[in-house]
């Protein structure tokens, strides 16, 4: 049986002390959560401190896209929508892109995942 390949996506917006004690905590919390579960393998934690607007300005992000794309990643977890992305646009088009790729990217605070069939609607409420 082969292991789920799976990332975790962590970010935040400002070089604030409380923002980087999240950034800190959220990696912290998925690498415990990852190397927890003995059917999964951590592939990386892609962390950074900027803002979600821009796909472009978001280098870990388009990492962990590039490596969505070689088949190298199962699924994503990330602490809610607004971490995955500020742009509801943008991250539309990056969920169903990975939807297609079959990655599935599930957010915690909201309990949502881009295989859920009401999440375009919850996901356009939280934005």
């Amino acid at each position: 049986m082969n292991n789920l390949r799976v990332a975790a996506y962590c970010r935040v917006s400002t070089n604030h002390e409380e923002q980087e004690s999240s950034l800190e905590t959220q990696i912290s919390y998925y690498e415990k959560l990852i190397t927890e579960h003995e059917d999964w393998q951590l592939v990386k934690i892609y962390a950074e401190r900027v803002s979600g607007t821009q796909l472009k300005k978001r280098p870990e992000f388009m990492k962990m896209l590039k490596f969505c794309k070689q088949g190298k990643i199962d699924l994503i977890l990330t602490k809610s929508i607004s971490r995955f992305g500020r742009n509801t646009l943008y991250t539309l088009k990056m969920l169903y892109e990975l939807f297609n790729l079959g990655v599935k990217v599930c957010f915690g605070k909201e309990n949502l995942n881009n295989y859920d069939k009401e999440m375009h609607i919850k996901f356009t409420i939280n934005t």
